[in-house]
């Protein structure tokens, strides 16, 4: 990596927020995608005008990539600027869009970066990869050097932390979730089915990946209110079917086939 590379970094989640942190104790520069002046989101990030710097509290500062500063993008795309390098799993033609469980750290884009900066990931930095690229496949155990029941103590954490529930109530949600997924799995189809949004458990995607099934579901995003299908665990084949039966309906799809999981946006 040449040092006079910055790296524009897309929306906030843990594997964001550990990447973050590698850049900063790498001693290298960094902004954040942005839309009109607001970091982006997950919808947002490849539509980016600009960079912020956002500070705790999402309070972003005004900053500026210039047009000949060689950037390097994290999950994002800011309109006017080519990057010298991209780090990416989740559209075809990123670094790590094919890259299967065996190879999560090549895959993950913790791992790109880690590899760019030329640094060995950590054992955490190592359950967030995994997490991040292939959840399910993480929780069966297929990630090597990743350990499910520490991955899980991570995951739980965060959550609670995030949503300001207790470590225990988090724990009980994935296991009862868990447990929810099993008793509904449809085998003819591979997967078990929640469409009512107003009635599914806020752990239900991680019970079902720590469950190591597929799970399909609908759930309302705020602010905004939008409603969004989901597919996540299944096989390349369910995913690009369900990706496909949402393109002929006209809606916006995403989703990586390799990755095991896919969204539609409803409204």
């Amino acid at each position: 990596m040449d040092k006079y590379w910055k790296f524009v970094l897309g929306a906030q989640d843990p594997e964001m927020r550990e990447i973050q942190k590698a850049v900063t104790r790498a001693g290298a520069k960094f902004s954040h995608a942005a839309k009109d002046g607001v970091r982006c989101t997950p919808r947002t990030a490849y539509d980016a005008n600009g960079v912020v710097l956002a500070g705790r509290g999402a309070i972003a500062r005004p900053a500026v990539l210039p047009p000949q500063t060689p950037a390097v993008f994290v999950e994002c795309t800011v309109l006017g600027h080519e990057p010298v390098a991209r780090v990416d799993h989740h559209h075809p033609g990123d670094p790590g869009y094919a890259k299967g469980p065996e190879h999560y750290l090549e895959g993950s884009s913790l791992g790109q970066v880690l590899r760019l900066l030329e640094m060995e990931p950590t054992p955490t930095q190592r359950l967030l990869a995994a997490g991040d690229h292939c959840l399910t496949a993480a929780y069966q155990g297929e990630c090597a050097g990743v350990d499910p029941n520490e991955l899980l103590f991570l995951r739980a954490s965060w959550r609670a932390r995030v949503t300001g529930r207790t470590l225990g109530d988090v724990m009980e949600g994935i296991l009862d979730a868990a447990k929810q997924v099993k008793r509904q799995y449809d085998s003819e189809y591979a997967e078990s089915v929640f469409l009512d949004p107003t009635d599914i458990s806020p752990d239900l995607a991680e019970g079902a990946a720590y469950a190591g099934k597929a799970v399909r579901y609908r759930q309302f995003f705020f602010p905004g209110g939008e409603l969004k299908e989901m597919l996540k665990g299944a096989n390349a084949e369910h995913i690009t079917r369900f990706m496909r039966e949402h393109e002929r309906a006209g809606r916006h799809v995403y989703g990586n086939p390799y990755r095991g999981y896919a969204g539609a946006y409803l409204t």
